[in-house]
């Protein structure tokens, strides 16, 4: 008995000094390179991930509105046939990490609809107030597990992200439902790619 435990407690000792062994190397490792040289050779792509939940969502017209639940997993709403409406989320957004103004990457959404004739038009991201990027026509419908929209030139964030969705409801006899989960940024440090002009060769006389 005795000598299981002097095991036990060995082990826990030799786990402790290998785990602390770990975490110093990973501080010495992290002082040695910071993220933002790490993510200028490419080795950090996204620098960091904020997600809010979707019965957070604020709806811009509520009478156009049928009916509306927010629950513990989602925000599910039914619109009002042959109407158009506008759903927005607030992003918690780091602006500023170590001295360093992150970009946005990449905006997120997790939703369903009952039907394809209730169905996601548009996306507009903004930055505060300024539109920094606009995805129209898009019609997504149905199941919509997981909608990644790349920001072009990944503009550097100054205020705060907001996501406005621009949805529609059509007059068929069909559910008219949309269940929206959650929605979310990816922001990073990598600078926007450069883009390289290929320099046409004159012919030699």
């Amino acid at each position: 008995m005795n000598q299981q435990t002097g095991i036990r407690k060995a082990s826990r000792r030799e786990m402790l000094k290998l785990s602390g062994m770990g975490v110093m190397a990973g501080v010495a490792a992290n002082a040695l390179i910071s993220s933002k040289a790490k993510a200028e050779e490419g080795d950090i792509k996204i620098s960091y991930a904020s997600w809010i939940h979707g019965h957070s969502m604020q709806i811009e017209y509520p009478d156009r509105i049928a009916s509306e639940w927010r629950a513990g997993f989602a925000v599910k709403v039914e619109g009002m046939p042959g109407t158009d409406n506008w759903f927005h989320f607030a992003i918690p957004t780091p602006v500023i990490i170590d001295d360093v103004r992150l970009r946005a990457d990449a905006v997120m959404l997790r939703f369903t609809t009952g039907s394809v004739d209730a169905f996601v038009r548009d996306v507009h991201v903004y930055d505060g107030e300024v539109r920094i990027a606009a995805f129209n026509d898009l019609y997504l419908a149905l199941e919509n597990a997981f909608v990644r929209l790349p920001l072009p030139d990944r503009p550097l964030m100054a205020w705060g992200l907001g996501i406005s969705i621009g949805v529609g409801f059509g007059v068929e006899m069909m559910d008219h439902h949309m269940d929206f989960i959650a929605a979310g940024c990816d922001f990073t440090l990598r600078e926007p790619a450069l883009e390289v002009t290929p320099v046409e060769e004159v012919p030699s006389p």
